[in-house]
């Protein structure tokens, strides 16, 4: 790839019915996204997508938009590379991650080589227990053997979730066959963290995600306190943040998600970080993703070499009533992804679809 600038852009605001979701953090009934549609010298198209969240890097589905039009694509037309940070300070990695993605499908000719072997999980959590068992009764007949449970609501569901989810993988996590991760989407306090991470040890969790918002040098601070490993999500945006995380070495893993770190090219550079220095990493997704950041996904699962521990994204049709593609894209059974053909991301907007989700902005 190159670092031309592109000569078109056209923005479109998506939203898409979901299969509601919730976490401690937001419950989502509806898929919101931007997209750009770009055309780059020669006449190539590349489109790209990306997911913000306020909570996760302070942008908002606008602030995008004006970010791409007032702030981005001038600095590329200037001949600079793609921005991820504003002149005042702000991130803008969202906004980087939309037009990343569409230079990869515009200006990338070479299609990924060999499978992709980390299997997808299987994400849990709901306010209401019986429904986290019901979930997880139909992803171990699909063949997940991961899992993630999310909590954060409050203490008496979390203790029913983590003890149905528990009870039932048990004697596949004793055996090393399946896994058991949480992600607390920062519900938990600094002071309270060590004690609730040191019971989660006797249920075979294997690292506690983000289990309070902070800075990633508290975070290494709060790990050292920790019996388990944790893992930076929010703590983790740019390379600075990576900087600092490194110090803590395994005892804090990483939580790499397109929109929230700047798209492909900024994902593989700390997941190439992460793998020299032994952290683990996992290739994490925004909730909602329509298939274009599916297919980024497995793109840059193809370029770090598969090296992800879990990978997190890919649910398609799973999550969302409708897609943005021809074919949406979904994992398989127990977990598979497949590579899709190049060049590019390998996927094809629906403009019927497209025209009925979206609009320009």
């Amino acid at each position: 790839m190159t670092d031309t600038a592109p000569t078109d852009m056209a923005i479109y605001r998506t939203s898409i019915p979901m299969r509601r979701f919730e976490h401690a953090a937001a419950s989502r009934a509806r898929a919101e996204a931007i997209v750009v549609c770009t055309t780059w010298p020669g006449d190539r198209i590349g489109w790209g997508e990306t997911l913000p969240r306020e909570y996760v890097t302070g942008e908002t589905l606008e602030g995008v938009v004006a970010d791409l039009r007032d702030t981005i694509l001038p600095a590329m037309r200037s001949g600079e590379d793609i921005p991820s940070q504003a002149s005042d300070g702000r991130r803008l990695t969202a906004a980087a991650c939309a037009l990343d993605i569409a230079r990869y499908d515009a200006l990338t000719d070479k299609p990924p080589t060999g499978g992709i072997a980390p299997r997808v999980s299987g994400v849990l959590g709901s306010a209401d227990p019986a429904k986290t068992a019901r979930k997880l009764r139909h992803m171990r007949l699909f063949g997940l053997k991961d899992f993630k449970l999310k909590l954060g609501f409050d203490a008496e569901v979390d203790k029913e979730n983590l003890s149905v989810v528990a009870r039932k993988l048990a004697k596949g996590v004793r055996a090393g066959k399946l896994t058991l991760r949480v992600d607390v989407n920062g519900g938990w306090s600094p002071d309270e963290t060590p004690e609730r991470v040191e019971e989660l040890v006797q249920h075979g969790v294997c690292v506690v995600e983000q289990p309070t918002y902070c800075p990633a040098g508290e975070l290494v601070e709060l790990a050292a306190r920790c019996e388990l490993p944790l893992m930076a999500d929010e703590s983790l945006i740019t390379g600075a943040d990576a900087d600092t995380l490194i110090a803590a070495g395994d005892r804090v893993w990483w939580n790499i998600r397109l929109s929230k770190n700047g798209g492909i090219s900024a994902a593989v550079r700390l997941a190439a970080r992460a793998f020299q220095s032994g952290i683990p990493f996992v290739a994490g997704c925004m909730v909602g993703e329509s298939s274009i950041l599916s297919a980024a996904q497995r793109r840059f699962l193809a370029d770090t070499g598969c090296a992800a521990r879990f990978v997190e994204g890919n649910y398609g049709r799973f999550l969302l009533a409708d897609d943005l593609t021809a074919k949406s894209l979904r994992f398989g059974y127990a977990g598979r992804l497949k590579s899709l053909p190049g060049p590019g991301l390998g996927v094809r907007i629906d403009q019927k679809k497209l025209a009925r989700y979206a609009r320009i902005v």
